[in-house]
């Protein structure tokens, strides 16, 4: 099933993605998509009947774990090297005027 695309169709693509092409570019890009086209076609003669729809190849289990705190608050080991504090808090110098 030859897809035929037209030089209406790249240049309308052309334009979307913000391209300029030179002639040369513009028939390769047309037998590209042909065959894009036609491979898609080829898929399509595929029986899926009874095949389950699917997003990955591999199966995906959820791989979330419960969200613990394992620190807790430590200020005090955390604020021991800063050069200065105030409050329980890092002093930083000013950084906008």
């Amino acid at each position: 099933m030859a897809n035929i695309i037209s030089d209406e169709t790249i240049e309308y693509v052309g334009i979307l993605a913000k391209l300029e092409l030179s002639e040369e570019e513009r028939e390769q890009a047309k037998r590209d998509m042909g065959d894009m086209l036609d491979y898609i076609d080829k898929l399509n003669e595929l029986d899926t009947e009874g095949i389950e729809p699917m997003s990955h190849v591999f199966p995906v289990n959820n791989v979330f774990r419960e969200d613990v705190v394992e620190n807790g608050d430590d200020r005090e080991n955390m604020l021991a090297n800063a050069p200065q504090k105030k409050d329980g808090t890092y002093m930083v110098p000013k950084t906008f005027a």
